[in-house]
């Protein structure tokens, strides 16, 4: 991985944190794409004692915000010309109904549509590359997930978890829909369930009713006793992001380093364009050709 350039969404918390680590360990180039430039200058520091590393470096980037990825990609533009992993990690859970400024639910704008956007925008930075890789953290919440289109813009009887499962099904029918329409080029693209984490991304939601509340506890509370850590969580990207194993392999859903089966939703090739059109529609982006 010596000299390669990794990009990174949410690489100052958690398990993107670890991913960082291991990859800078193994000599990477590293951008992290964050929101919170304390923190994130922070993780860079962090990561260059540890490793030695000094080529880590960050972008701030709002993934609910169209202004904000544009701006990110295009400082990722100047420090990498050519990019060889995207890592989609980055995730958010939000209590309460609420839409980003350019007018979306925030679950499906920060964990799906932002993804969807900035992996558009560095289309080119990954064509640059010899081969690439394009890998997007899911879930097995992805199970549980339906796709309803209406609730990217209205509440639709809205709850954390219907959102987040959905967004994490998103994720899996991009990464699908994107393999198939990147098979004549040298970029794979793969994504992956990290595993039961412990991680504070559901504590940052406590601020909804008293029975979100409630179970956001519960959650933490089962993730404290029997998940585990972000580094173990960290695995699988890091193998799909290094493993000579997964050359030229794409299209896939992974956990615990294996290929496992999808959600039956994740095969069907309508829904999978639905999402599409209709996610280049709200990012205001039309991918370029997908060809060499």
């Amino acid at each position: 991985m010596k000299g390669k350039n990794i990009v990174i969404t949410g690489g100052n918390d958690g398990i993107g944190f670890y991913t960082c680590l291991a990859l800078a360990h193994l000599e990477a180039n590293i951008i992290m794409v964050c929101r919170d430039q304390v923190k994130a200058e922070l993780a860079v520091k962090k990561i260059q004692l540890a490793t030695g590393n000094q080529n880590i470096h960050f972008v701030i980037g709002d993934l609910s915000k169209r202004k904000s990825v544009h701006q990110a990609a295009t400082e990722i533009s100047i420090l990498a010309p050519r990019v060889d992993v995207l890592i989609n990690n980055a995730g958010a859970v939000f209590n309460n109904f609420s839409k980003s400024e350019d007018g979306y639910e925030m679950t499906i704008a920060t964990n799906h549509l932002g993804h969807f956007l900035l992996t558009g925008l560095l289309l080119e930075n990954l064509k640059n590359a010899k081969t690439a890789r394009i890998i997007n953290v899911s879930s097995n919440s992805h199970f549980r997930g339906k796709i309803q289109t209406e609730s990217f813009t209205s509440p639709c009887n809205y709850s954390l978890m219907s959102a987040y499962d959905q967004s994490k099904l998103a994720n899996v029918l991009f990464t699908i829909e994107l393999a198939k329409r990147l098979e004549k080029t040298a970029i794979t693209v793969n994504c992956l369930h990290p595993g039961k984490v412990r991680t504070n991304m559901g504590k940052k939601a406590l601020n909804g009713s008293f029975l979100t509340n409630l179970l956001i506890k519960l959650m933490s509370l089962f993730q404290a006793l029997f998940g585990i850590s972000p580094s173990e969580g960290a695995k699988t990207s890091i193998f799909l992001a290094t493993s000579p194993d997964v050359n030229g392999l794409t299209g896939n859903y992974f956990s615990k380093c294996k290929v496992h089966n999808t959600h039956t939703a994740a095969q069907n090739t309508f829904l999978r364009q639905e999402l599409w059109q209709i996610s280049e529609k709200l990012a205001n982006f039309h991918f370029p050709s997908l060809t060499h």
